[in-house]
C-alpha cells in the first residue's frame, strides 16, 4: 500500500466521519427545539387572549366616551315585538274593545337610495303627503327630508298616527314604492286600542296602558296580551332600533280573545235610563247592574258620574263594584230573613210602630210618614212592604236583644261578610261586624245594623244577595266574562259557579219572596213605578242618609231598588242606585226604581221567550178573550190586523211606528220614535218593517235567521254615518 495515498486517504476518512457524528448529533436536538418554540408561541397567544379578555371586562366596566359611542350606534340585538293584543266581545257578539294598526313613517337619509331619483321625485312625495294627512304643506314636508340629509339621520320621522288605509296610499307615491332598502322609508306597526262603544260599559271592559289597567283588560291580560316575538334589530343614531328585516326570530302569537257578558243592547238601555234620571234630578253619581239569576252572568253594568267641571255623566268609576257604602233599607231583607229563619217571627206576627218616631238610648228612630201619624200596628210582611224603620228595629231587637252575637253570625252565613272573589280586580271588602267586641259596637249598633246602617256592602255585593233570593237559595257568583277564544275556537269557558248552596231554609225563601212582591202592590214602597211592566216584579226599596266626615247629613240620601222579575219564574236581577239627589225628591220607590222598570220593560219587549205563548187570556171573564201577543212595527199595518180580528186597542201614539204590549183585555200601543240618521231600534219588528225602516234610513241590512228581530249589532240611537252596515238577527 502506498503511504502516500494512506496519509492522504486518512484525513479524508476522519474528515468524513466527524461531519457525521456532528449530523446525527444535530438531528436528536431538533424535537426539543420544536417544542420550546411552541411553548413559547402557546404562551404568547395565552397572553394575549388574557389581554383581550382583560380589556373587555375593564371596557365593560369603565367604558371609555368613544366605546360608548360605539355601542350606541352600532348595536345589534334580538329585539322583543309585542303581539297583536286581543279582542274584547260581547255576549251578542258585537265588538267592545279592539286593537286598531296605527303606524310611524320614518326616513333613513343614509340609505343606499338613487340620489339623481329622489331629487326628481321628492316634491311629488312632498305632494303626497300634503294631500294624503292635510296636517302641513309640501314646502313643509320637503324642509324635513332636507334636514334629515343635512344632518344624516338614519331615523327622521315623518308622520305618526298614521292609519292603515293612509300608508296603502302613502306606498304607492314615486320613489316611496320601489321599497325600503332603494326608497329609505321605513313603517313601524304599532296599535292603539279602541271601544267602538265608547263609554258603554267602559269601567267595565277597562283600558290597557302601562300606568293606568283595569276592568277586564287587567284581569284578564295575560290571555289578551299573547306572547311576545323576537325579532333582529339594528340600533341607529338617535338611539332608535330599526328592524333589519322584515322576518322573525320567533313569531309574536298574537292575544286570545275575551267574550265578555255584557249585552251591548241592555246596557245601553241601563246607561240610557240611568243617565236620564241621574241628569232629571241633578245626581252625583249612579249605578246600575242587570244579572241573569240562573248563571250569574251580569248582562248591563252602568256607572255614571257627574263631572265637575262640564256637569255630564261620564264613566269614570265602578262604583258597582268598588263603592262600599251603607246600604240602607235595602238591608232589611237580610235582618227580617234572620228572624224568619231562625223560627222567631211569622209574616203574620205583628208590630207595634206607633205614630212613627220611636226614642231608642239617646236616639229617635223614625218612619217616613211619621209627619202623617206613622203606621201604627202592622204585620211582619208590611213592616218590610211600607219599609218601616220603627218595624225593622224592633223585630230585631226582640229576636236578638239578649244574644246579638248570633245576628251577626246569622248575617255571615248568609254570605253577607265576605267579598264575592270577583273576575274583575278592585273588588270592595264588605264591612259587618265579626264579633259584638269588635271596635265601634254599641247598644245601638243591633237595630241601626237591621236598617242598613253601621255596615256597608257594594251594590253588587247587595245584588248577588238578592240573586240568591230569587234563586231559590243558590247564591251565584257574578261573572263578568264567559269565554276564552283563540283563532275562533272556545279554549276555556267560565261556567256558573255557586258561592254558597241553600244558606237558608226553603220555607224563609219563600216567605222573603212573598214580601219582595209585596213592595210593588198597592201600599207597598214602589207601588206605581211598575205600571208599564207586563209581569210582575219583586223588590225592596232602599234610602239612607250619607255619611261624610264622620257624621250624617241628614239632607243627602242615597235611593237604591233591588229585586228580580218576573216574580213568578226569576230571570234577571237588578240593582239601581243614585246618589245624592237634588230637589227634595230622594225615595228609591220614586227615583232608582224607575230604572229598574225600564230595564225589564225593555227586556220584555225585546226578548221573545218571555211572552209564553201566542195569546195573552183573560181568566176573569166568564167567556175567556184571548189577546194575540203582536210584534213591533208599523201602526198602519197592525191596526188593520189587529181590527180585522176585532182585538180591542189603547194608544196614544202619533208617530207611524209602534210598540205592543199585549194586555189581559187589549193591545197597549205606545209611540216608537225614529229620528233621520240615527240608527232604529227594531227589535221586536217583524222581517218586512224592519227591512223598509233601516233601508229607507239608507242602511245596509245583512239579515240572518226567520220570525221576529231579536238582536241589531248596531245600538239604537248611533250615527247611521259612522254605522252604515247593520246586521239583524232574528228568532
Amino acid at each position: 500500500m502506498n503511504p502516500i495515498n494512506n496519509h492522504i486517504n486518512q484525513p479524508i476518512v476522519e474528515s468524513h466521519a466527524e461531519p457525521e457524528v456532528q449530523h446525527v448529533a444535530s438531528n436528536a436536538s431538533l424535537p426539543a427545539r420544536m417544542m420550546s418554540r411552541t411553548w413559547m408561541l402557546f404562551s404568547l397567544i395565552c397572553l394575549i387572549a388574557i389581554a383581550i379578555v382583560f380589556k373587555i371586562f375593564y371596557l365593560q366596566i369603565w367604558p371609555s366616551e368613544r366605546a360608548k359611542n360605539l355601542g350606541l350606534n352600532y348595536t345589534y340585538k334580538a329585539n322583543e315585538i309585542t303581539p297583536i293584543r286581543g279582542q274584547i266581545y260581547s255576549t251578542d257578539g258585537s265588538l267592545l274593545a279592539t286593537s286598531v294598526p296605527e303606524y310611524e313613517i320614518r326616513w333613513d337619509a343614509k340609505a343606499g337610495y338613487d340620489v339623481t331619483e329622489y331629487r326628481a321625485k321628492i316634491d311629488s312625495v312632498c305632494m303626497g303627503f300634503a294631500r294624503i294627512f292635510g296636517d302641513r304643506g309640501a314646502p313643509e314636508y320637503k324642509a324635513l327630508f332636507k334636514q334629515a340629509r343635512t344632518e344624516g339621520n338614519r331615523y327622521q320621522l315623518i308622520k305618526t298616527k298614521v292609519d292603515y288605509n293612509q300608508l296603502q296610499r302613502i306606498k304607492q307615491l314615486p320613489f316611496i314604492k320601489k321599497g325600503a332598502f332603494k326608497s329609505g322609508f321605513v313603517f313601524i306597526e304599532g296599535s292603539r286600542r279602541e271601544k267602538p262603544f265608547e263609554m258603554l260599559a267602559a269601567r267595565t271592559i277597562g283600558k290597557d296602558q302601562a300606568d293606568n289597567k283595569f276592568g277586564i283588560e287587567l284581569a284578564f291580560d295575560s290571555l289578551l296580551a299573547g306572547k311576545k316575538g323576537k325579532q333582529l334589530q339594528e340600533k341607529i343614531a338617535g338611539g332608535y332600533w330599526r328592524p333589519m328585516t322584515d322576518d322573525y326570530i320567533e313569531e309574536p302569537q298574537p292575544g286570545a280573545d275575551v267574550i265578555a257578558s255584557i249585552d251591548i243592547h241592555l246596557q245601553d238601555v241601563a246607561n240610557a235610563a240611568l243617565k236620564r234620571q241621574l241628569e232629571l234630578h241633578n245626581a252625583s253619581w249612579g249605578c246600575a247592574i242587570l244579572m241573569e239569576v240562573k248563571t250569574g252572568y251580569v248582562r248591563a253594568i252602568a256607572n255614571l258620574g257627574k263631572d265637575p267641571e262640564t256637569g255630564t255623566y261620564l264613566e269614570r268609576y265602578n262604583y258597582a263594584v268598588q263603592e262600599s257604602q251603607e246600604p240602607g233599607s235595602t238591608m232589611k231583607l237580610a235582618s227580617l230573613m234572620a228572624c224568619i229563619d231562625d223560627g222567631l217571627v211569622q209574616l203574620e206576627d205583628s208590630v207595634a210602630t206607633g205614630n212613627g218616631r220611636w226614642q231608642i238610648y239617646d236616639m229617635t228612630l223614625t218612619d217616613s210618614n211619621d209627619d202623617e201619624g206613622g203606621n201604627g200596628t202592622i204585620s211582619v210582611e208590611e213592616v218590610f212592604e211600607k219599609s218601616s224603620n220603627i218595624g225593622t228595629a224592633k223585630l230585631i231587637k226582640q229576636c236578638y236583644d239578649k244574644q246579638p252575637q248570633k245576628f251577626l253570625d246569622k248575617l255571615h252565613s248568609f254570605g253577607l261578610g265576605s267579598k264575592l272573589d270577583l273576575q274583575l280586580h278592585g273588588e270592595a271588602s264588605p264591612s259587618i261586624y265579626s264579633n259584638t267586641k269588635d271596635k265601634g259596637w254599641s247598644g245601638l249598633s243591633l237595630t241601626q245594623m237591621s236598617i242598613g246602617y253601621e255596615t256597608k256592602l257594594t251594590p253588587l255585593q247587595i245584588l248577588a244577595f238578592y240573586n240568591a233570593v230569587a234563586n231559590n237559595g243558590r247564591y251565584m257568583k257574578p261573572l263578568f266574562v264567559e269565554k276564552i277564544k283563540r283563532n275562533g275556537r272556545v279554549i276555556e269557558t267560565y261556567e256558573p259557579e255557586v258561592l254558597h248552596e241553600k244558606f237558608c231554609k226553603k220555607e224563609t225563601i219563600a216567605a222573603c219572596r212573598k214580601m219582595m212582591e209585596g213592595v210593588t202592590d198597592k201600599g207597598g214602597t214602589a207601588e206605581g213605578a211598575f205600571k208599564n211592566c207586563a209581569y210582575k216584579v219583586a223588590g225592596k226599596t232602599g234610602t239612607a242618609k250619607i255619611h261624610e266626615n264622620g257624621q250624617y247629613d241628614y239632607n243627602r240620601h242615597r235611593a237604591s231598588f233591588v229585586g228580580y222579575f218576573p216574580a213568578h219564574d226569576p230571570q234577571y236581577s237588578c240593582i239601581v242606585v243614585i246618589n245624592d239627589p237634588k230637589g227634595g225628591n230622594y225615595y228609591g220607590g220614586t227615583i232608582a226604581a224607575p230604572v229598574f222598570s225600564e230595564l225589564a220593560v225593555k227586556i220584555y219587549s225585546t226578548q221573545m221567550e218571555y211572552h209564553q205563548s201566542d195569546f195573552v187570556v183573560d181568566t176573569t171573564l166568564q167567556v175567556q178573550l184571548q189577546i194575540p201577543v203582536s210584534k213591533d212595527g208599523s201602526y198602519e199595518h197592525l191596526k188593520t190586523v189587529l181590527r180585522g180580528l176585532k182585538v180591542p186597542e189603547q194608544t196614544s201614539a202619533q208617530s207611524p211606528w209602534v210598540n205592543t204590549n199585549s194586555q189581559g183585555t187589549y193591545v197597549a200601543i205606545t209611540e216608537r220614535a225614529v229620528r233621520a240618521g240615527i240608527v232604529p231600534n227594531v227589535v221586536g219588528m217583524g222581517l218586512q218593517d224592519a227591512l223598509y225602516l233601516l233601508e229607507k234610513q239608507g242602511m245596509h241590512v245583512r239579515v240572518s235567521g226567520r220570525g221576529t228581530v231579536k238582536r241589531q249589532n248596531v245600538p239604537p240611537g248611533s250615527n247611521i254615518k259612522s254605522n252604515p252596515n247593520i246586521h239583524i238577527e232574528l228568532e
